[in-house]
């Protein structure tokens, strides 16, 4: 039997041995040189001269006195922060709810500068016909027009329509 090798094949053979044969020779140089006195020439030094090493030349723990009464990780480094103002006891009053008396206008009458309102319960049937001036279920009413009515309670106004938009 006979082997059959391309020729590109073997040429790349060749140089992947060279380049292996080569790699080889530097590693054995590395091991073969005496790297002890490279590792004798380094030297370090810490140079402390001007702190821990010489007691002589310390600063007196006096000259960190700043820092010393506000260290960096307390609470006490945080930025001054004002207190809330203290709210006065005495409370405006809430401004006066507007409540629903519960009345529609079902009419409108106004002749000859007599004006009179129908006005009647959501809750149950049946109404009164009031002037201006006169009181419905404790609501003065106040003025008559058009196009409703305008109630007052204690300081509050509410205006009826008679034809509610909504």
């Amino acid at each position: 039997m006979r082997w059959r090798v391309a020729p590109l094949r073997s040429i790349g053979l060749l140089i992947a041995l060279g380049v292996n044969v080569g790699l080889l020779t530097c590693v054995a140089m590395q091991l073969r040189s005496d790297d002890s006195t490279a590792a004798h020439n380094a030297e370090w030094n810490a140079n402390l001269t001007g702190s821990i090493a010489n007691p002589a030349n310390r600063r007196p723990i006096d000259s960190y006195g700043l820092i010393l009464a506000r260290p960096m990780l307390f609470k006490s480094r945080e930025p001054f922060v004002p207190p809330p103002p203290v709210l006065s006891s005495v409370a405006a009053p809430p401004p006066p709810v507007v409540v629903d008396p519960g009345l529609i206008v079902a009419g409108v009458m106004i002749k000859k500068g007599l004006s009179k309102a129908y006005l009647s319960s959501k809750a149950g049937p049946g109404g009164t016909w009031a002037g201006e001036g006169e009181t419905v279920q404790g609501w003065k009413v106040k003025s008559i027009d058009g196009a409703g009515v305008r109630l007052e309670q204690t300081g509050r106004l509410i205006d009826l329509s008679l034809y509610p938009r909504d």
